[in-house]
């Protein structure tokens, strides 16, 4: 038998990932496809990519057990709150073992207000937005919080966008792979490249200029510099326009990505640029990848400008990543999403259903071991599909019994809350009962634990016996 876990790969399999050490939890993750480190913590292996699927988390095909993995996103500067994970967010999980996650990141890149709308897309906070509706150009872009189409976002939107950056001469673009309309942010949040310095706490992140002169920059000891690729977060009441009309921000915390400790095992993803065949080197966002000794799939003439790749490999001492592995993933992308988990929401005129948070059109799947009535709530199904922009049209749904250990869903009532044991019991509309408990990594949405009691709630966990440990707790209104 292989020793070596195996990391299951939809549609094509990859090789056994041998496990190095040297790797910092990252903290307040760059979201930008590059490698980034900033916090302390036991030596762990990182994947940076974008959601494709459920069951297990499943970033760009990579499946990796998430039931023990705290979800997290920085909420303020240095602090992070319980999240959810959702398809189409860029996502940064650190692990300990193959295919096991141990913390996952959740920090969208951007977060502020839409400025400008154009063809391909918009502009926030002086940085260039495009939405992806091309499969060959990487992940769909999600859309959520009420957007259907690119159409529906307007100026003054208040938007939180997943992406990563690619690199368009001097600056770059950020390639969504999740939008979401949202209520104003309480920091506004801009991944980007520095084009310009004007003093030394003083840059440009393409439109937007930045005054560090009061941030705390993080990794400690790091610099600031033109071509670096920096995280912002700045108060909504420092924004200003200057002079010629561009944004300004004075910013609270300067996180500077790219410098994950030398020897990590890392996993990236995004669209390669400056793909130079003599010199066998690339670039992902600012990230230089050297692929000489790679192994590329499907062959080495996919290798080209624009086309978007994930690649494994280790941190050379000089910050770059020496590729073992790079898979170049084409139009087929779209056809690579996967979800398990219970169905709700259930429309039987439509055949549509909401999967792990995920809407799913089956009008037109075929059904595979499904009772003769057909789908229904409850059913715990697998579903392979192709992505579309609000979520998952599944060319085949299979239903199963609910494996032990499995993340699923249930809805119901709130009732005898005890704020003091973190419990209460879910009762469903049929009137069955579950235990439900919850701890300091449950993510609330919508409602809290002191307006738990009475309150129609979705439940997401997973069973330890027959008590429900809620990963998430979210008002089913």
């Amino acid at each position: 038998m292989n020793p070596c876990p195996i990391l299951r790969r939809i549609r094509w399999s990859l090789p056994c990932v041998a496990l190095l050490v040297g790797l910092l939890a990252s903290c307040g993750g760059g979201g930008d496809g590059s490698v980034g480190s900033g916090g302390t913590g036991a030596p762990v292996g990182l994947a940076v990519g974008t959601v494709n699927g459920f069951g297990s988390v499943i970033i760009d095909g990579v499946a990796y057990d998430d039931t023990q993995a705290p979800v997290v996103a920085e909420v303020a500067p240095g602090q992070d709150a319980p999240a959810a994970v959702q398809l189409g967010d860029r996502t940064t999980i650190t692990y300990s073992a193959a295919g096991v996650a141990a913390q996952i990141r959740v920090d969208p890149a951007l977060a502020g207000n839409v400025a400008s709308v154009n063809a391909s897309g918009f502009v926030v906070l002086g940085q260039s937005v495009v939405v992806n509706t091309d499969a060959a150009n990487g992940p769909i872009t999600q859309l959520g919080g009420g957007y259907a189409s690119l159409a529906d976002v307007h100026v003054g939107d208040a938007v939180a966008v997943h992406g990563f950056l690619v690199t368009q001469g001097v600056g770059s673009v950020l390639q969504a792979t999740r939008l979401d309309k949202t209520s104003a942010p309480a920091w506004l949040r801009v991944t980007g490249t520095v084009t310009a310095m004007s003093t030394s706490t003083t840059f440009s992140l393409g439109a937007l200029g930045v005054d560090a002169g009061q941030a705390t920059v993080l990794p400690a000891g790091a610099s600031i510099a033109t071509g670096r690729t920096v995280v912002v977060l700045a108060a909504p009441g420092t924004l200003s326009v200057d002079g010629t009309g561009n944004p300004r921000v004075a910013a609270a915390e300067v996180r500077v990505v790219g410098t994950a400790t030398a020897n990590a095992d890392v996993w990236l993803s995004g669209r390669a640029t400056s793909v130079d065949s003599r010199a066998t080197t690339l670039l992902l966002g600012t990230q230089l990848v050297r692929w000489g000794a790679a192994a590329i799939s499907p062959s080495p003439a996919a290798l080209v400008e624009g086309a978007y790749v994930q690649v494994h490999g280790t941190v050379a001492a000089d910050g770059a990543i020496d590729a073992t592995t790079i898979m170049v993933r084409g139009p087929s992308l779209a056809d690579d999403s996967e979800l398990k988990g219970d169905i709700s929401a259930f429309d039987p005129v439509a055949n549509t259903f909401v999967v792990r948070g995920t809407s799913v059109n089956a009008s037109t799947a075929t059904l595979q071991g499904c009772p003769a009535g057909g789908l229904a709530n409850g059913l715990f199904v697998q579903i392979q599909g192709r992505q579309i922009t609000t979520g998952v049209v599944a060319s085949s749904v299979q239903c199963q019994g609910e494996p032990a250990g499995a993340t699923v869903e249930r809805q119901g009532t709130a009732t005898a809350v005890d704020t003091s044991a973190s419990t209460f019991t879910l009762v469903t509309s049929h009137g069955t009962s579950t235990p439900v408990q919850w701890s300091s990594s449950t993510f609330f949405e919508g409602v809290s634990p002191q307006t738990l009691s009475g309150k129609p709630v979705e439940i997401e966990g997973t069973f330890s016996g027959s008590v429900l440990v809620a990963r998430k707790i979210a008002l089913d209104d």
